[in-house]
């Protein structure tokens, strides 16, 4: 390659230009040569240098080489290899009295080189994200917010470095020249130095990661977690829409994290009766004998009467007439129905809280709630069960001659 230079050298200078041209010619031709010689200097170490890493890649039982190997990574290796080969050689093709243009060559070759410097950075610091990530954890979200962070500061430093190779100046005078306009950058980085900070403490607590089922009623979302990033979060709400929100906003805003539930595979029934209470009424002799006949709360019936024959019978209460003393009467016997169908109901969870309870009365009516949990946290399964338990107390009702609220509208 020394050779093929001194030639075309001597033959420029042979034409007798002005001193102008000929370095004008000389230098073209360097640059013309020392590209060449850099692209074909690079595919020949490219083609084996992976072929190498292949075969290596391939024998080993390790991940992360095969994380590597994808990413690219050893592609910035061959042509770290490469340039750094054509700095060396650049001292050697051209001659001390071209010394300016050694340096404007030199000077490309760094801007280069920091530019497959950043490349190889950045690869690297995806592999890591890969191989981290690779199954949903609370360590996910750290990793993802060290990692954008990390490739902020690289694509910084690097443009340090270029500024400072491109003006000729120390590094050290442009970190300097920076320094004073610190109120500024932290006023641009905001949002990121806050997401890197909250997304530290969401690891550090373990409050969400990426595949949680959250609610955030600030932003009108719920749905699943796709993303946590530096700047946004990413969720997949269940009518299939995309919500982002600021990061910062997971630890500063109320947020509903269902993932506790469906750990336990328990979810929540909360839902009311309303009934009119015009048809509530003591129970007499009729109806009594009617509602022995069903199983379920005979044994309570039983047990019931003689409980409040025996306490009338301490008070010397008259009981020819319903309203003294303490009777039964039909929507206090429908709610120990509802219990006891609850508890023996299989798919009701009999460890968790179950409670059947009347709510204060409204204009409609009087709501008689139902809190208890399913034994299964499927959405589908639960809506199946939640239904067949209505659907069960919703007909039963007129068996104890209830009356439910119909609410009508224009």
């Amino acid at each position: 390659m020394y050779k093929i230079h001194h030639f075309i050298t001597e033959n420029i200078k042979s034409l007798e230009l002005s001193t102008f041209l000929e370095n004008i010619l000389i230098g073209i031709v360097d640059l013309t040569l020392l590209t060449f010689l850099a692209v074909l200097l690079d595919y020949i170490l490219k083609k084996i240098f992976l072929l190498i890493a292949q075969r290596v890649v391939s024998k080993t039982k390790f991940n992360w080489d095969n994380v590597l190997f994808e990413n690219r990574v050893f592609n910035s290796v061959s042509h770290f290899i490469s340039i750094s080969i054509i700095i060396l050689l650049t001292s050697l093709l051209i001659p001390e009295k071209y010394e300016h243009l050694a340096e404007f060559i030199n000077n490309i070759l760094y801007v280069a080189f920091i530019i497959i410097f950043i490349q190889f950075i950045t690869r690297v610091i995806d592999s890591v994200v890969t191989i981290s990530t690779s199954e949903n954890n609370h360590r996910t979200v750290a990793v993802r917010s060290f990692a954008q962070l990390s490739k902020i500061l690289t694509y910084i430093f690097g443009a340090i470095l270029l500024v400072s190779i491109l003006l000729k100046q120390d590094i050290t005078v442009i970190i300097g020249s920076l320094s004073a306009l610190t109120a500024v950058i932290i006023l641009v980085f905001k949002d990121t130095i806050l997401g890197f900070v909250s997304g530290v403490q969401i690891a550090s607590t373990k409050m969400i990661k990426v595949g949680d089922w959250i609610a955030i009623p600030k932003h009108d979302v719920d749905g699943v977690v796709m993303e946590i990033n530096l700047v946004s979060a990413k969720i997949r709400n269940w009518d299939k829409t995309i919500s982002s929100v600021p990061t910062y906003d997971l630890i500063s805003s109320t947020v509903k994290s269902y993932e506790p539930m469906k750990e336990a595979n328990v979810r929540r029934i909360k839902r009311s009766l309303i009934f009119n209470i015009k048809s509530f009424s003591f129970l007499e002799s009729a109806d009594l004998e009617k509602f022995n006949h069903f199983q379920l709360i005979k044994p309570y019936l039983e047990e019931k009467i003689t409980e409040l024959h025996e306490d009338n019978t301490i008070h010397h209460i008259n009981e020819d007439s319903l309203i003294n003393g303490r009777r039964l009467t039909n929507i206090g016997v429908f709610r120990k129905y509802t219990e006891l169908y609850l508890k023996k109901h299989s798919q009701i969870d009999q460890n968790q809280t179950l409670i059947v309870r009347q709510l204060d009365p409204t204009p409609h009516g009087l709501p008689l709630e139902i809190y208890c949990f399913t034994t299964s946290s499927d959405w589908v399964t639960y809506e199946s069960i939640q239904a067949d338990i209505f659907d069960h107390l919703l007909t039963s009702a007129r068996e104890f001659n209830l009356d439910l609220v119909q609410v009508l509208t224009n």
